[in-house]
């Protein structure tokens, strides 16, 4: 009997957070890319596929999770994303869940995250059959077909898979011709196999998290920037190797066997433009700039955007700087305010960014990009990190004074950010912690799996590791929760940038004022009382929120597996 569904896929944003001006949220509410490409491929191969989308679902009905909601389907297979490590608690508990009201169903995951501990999880979680190991389109196709076929799994490339009592890496089989498409027949733009897509393409924006707490139209106007992003793939691939990112050249090789760069042709990505400007999206979003000297491929893009006479803006996050003649068409191709550049300095120390970042460039080769988007009145966003290895309390108010320099001398400088970033499996100081003056407490899968689905979830004050001797003074003394406290307040009180408008920023002491006035919002509406303390000298983060633990009360944590009143 042929299944309801020869394949689910399913994306789990990270269920349970909290950060006292957002309350709660959830976050990664972006899909990986290609998982709209994988379903879009496979129905176009004649299977029965849906994706469905954790948070989607839970906006469109809180009572209906993903199990309920396919409880009485047969499936063959359900694909799950684990590609950001966030995902790490609720990919594993959704594959749970699904694997015991389906165990018909061959579960699978996939993602960066995923492939990188393959094997401890099929170790870890027997309810697991597989995982993808690498770029998914080939494996899947070849995948879903031999379960069809009832053939051996073992035969199918590029898995790290079950077979009986051991687990086999099916890595150096060799794919049939013809059954790994090329990037140029993907399609990444349709979100036709997405339950409730319209949900998904009106509903979710930049920064990542959507609060639970605010209404829609709240989440649109206080914590996204006025409108949904849609993310737009061009290519993949990293040459580069920055000591914090886990999308680094090593760990590519490693997972997809190659991390060279490859394009897509400008036509495919105007049909994806196309796709989701039907989807009723206005702006696309683009974080890859691997080589930004070589702007050629871009430019050529933007000239059969505006040869195709396109109404879309964009927000192109840049790796590295971009040149003048880039800016000068970016400018001719989207006129409106909406379309952003934006850069990613991220220490304001010229030691710590080359220590950190490629490619790295000067403070003055840095100013001279930022004079070119003020001529050209471009929006740009300008993003910091705090806490990268080489970096001290001294060095990180080298960066709160560059962030007032930018601030005051550019008027288009809409955002002036500081963030702090996880431990990143895969990263060079996750491999090697030591060599960075660092301790971690995050060695292997089940750390993070721990981690997100414990007491120190949190996505922005929680960080997995602590750099030794970074203050100088008695608050280098204590562990890494320690670490976490201090960092958290000195982000607090020098770096905090929260603003009613979030295409905005405020300068620490009115972001810790707008701070107390949202918790005291929150606090309305929850129907407890007001919270009293003001982040400052003498009170720090974690005070605050003990405080609200107080006047709260308990708070059952969040799931994707139980429908909620």
């Amino acid at each position: 009997m042929r299944p309801d569904l020869d394949c689910l896929f399913v994306h789990t944003p990270k269920a349970d957070n909290h950060y006292l001006p957002l309350g709660d949220f959830f976050n990664i509410t972006y899909m990986p890319m290609g998982l709209v490409a994988l379903a879009n491929l496979l129905l176009e191969d004649g299977w029965r596929v849906e994706l469905a989308h954790a948070g989607v679902e839970w906006l469109e009905d809180p009572t209906a999770p993903i199990p309920k909601t396919y409880a009485n389907h047969r499936i063959r297979a359900v694909g799950i994303s684990l590609y950001w490590h966030y995902q790490s608690f609720d990919s594993i508990e959704m594959a749970r869940e699904m694997k015991r009201t389906h165990p018909e169903a061959f579960v699978f995951l996939g993602g960066v995250t995923a492939a990188y501990f393959a094997r401890e999880i099929l170790e870890a979680f027997p309810f697991i059959d597989a995982v993808v190991l690498g770029h998914g389109e080939g494996v899947v196709r070849k995948l879903v077909s031999t379960l069809a076929e009832h053939g051996p799994v073992e035969s199918v490339p590029n898995l790290a898979v079950r077979v009986g009592e051991e687990i086999k890496e099916t890595r150096g089989i060799v794919f049939a011709d013809g059954m790994v498409p090329p990037l140029d027949e993907l399609r990444f733009g349709d979100l036709m196999p997405l339950r409730n897509a319209s949900r998904y393409a009106r509903s979710f924006g930049f920064p990542l998290a959507y609060g639970r707490e605010y209404t829609p139209e709240e989440n649109t106007s206080m914590l996204a920037m006025g409108r949904s992003f849609f993310p737009l793939f061009t290519g993949r691939g990293c040459p580069w190797k920055c000591t914090f990112c886990g999308g680094n050249q090593a760990t590519l090789r490693k997972i997809n066997g190659t991390a060279k760069v490859t394009w897509r042709h400008p036509d495919r990505v105007l049909d994806d433009i196309r796709a989701a400007m039907d989807w009723g999206y206005k702006t696309m979003s683009l974080c890859f700039d691997p080589i930004p000297w070589k702007d050629d491929y871009y430019l050529s893009v933007f000239e059969a955007i505006r040869k195709a006479r396109l109404d879309v803006d964009f927000y192109f996050e840049c790796w590295g700087l971009p040149t003048r003649r880039f800016v000068k068409e970016f400018r001719r191709t989207f006129p409106s305010p909406e379309s952003y550049l934006a850069i990613s300095p991220d220490a304001g120390d010229e030691r710590v960014r080359k220590q950190n970042k490629q490619p790295f460039y000067t403070d003055a080769e840095m100013f001279q990009a930022l004079e070119w988007l003020e001529e050209e009145r471009i929006s740009v966003d300008v993003f910091f990190s705090l806490a990268l290895p080489g970096e001290n309390v001294e060095s990180a108010q080298k960066t709160a004074a560059m962030k007032h320099i930018i601030a005051d001398r550019y008027a288009n400088a809409r955002r002036v950010m500081t963030w702090t970033v996880q431990l990143e499996p895969g990263s060079p100081q996750f491999e090697t912690p030591s060599s960075y003056n660092m301790v971690t407490d995050r060695d292997c899968f089940m750390d993070f799996y721990r981690a997100h689905g414990g007491d120190r979830a949190d996505t922005y004050s929680s960080l997995g590791f602590k750099i030794n001797g970074y203050f100088g003074d008695d608050r280098d003394e204590g562990g890494i929760a320690d670490f976490e406290r201090h960092l958290q307040h000195l982000k607090c009180m020098n770096f905090c940038f929260l603003a009613k408008d979030p295409r905005q920023w405020n300068a620490p002491a009115e972001g810790r004022s707008h701070c107390l006035s949202r918790r005291k919002e929150l606090a309305r509406r929850r129907g407890h009382a007001a919270p009293t303390l003001q982040i400052g000298e003498q009170v720090d983060y974690m005070d605050a929120l003990d405080e609200e633990r107080t006047l709260r009360g308990p708070v059952v944590r969040k799931s994707w597996l139980r429908g909620e009143p």
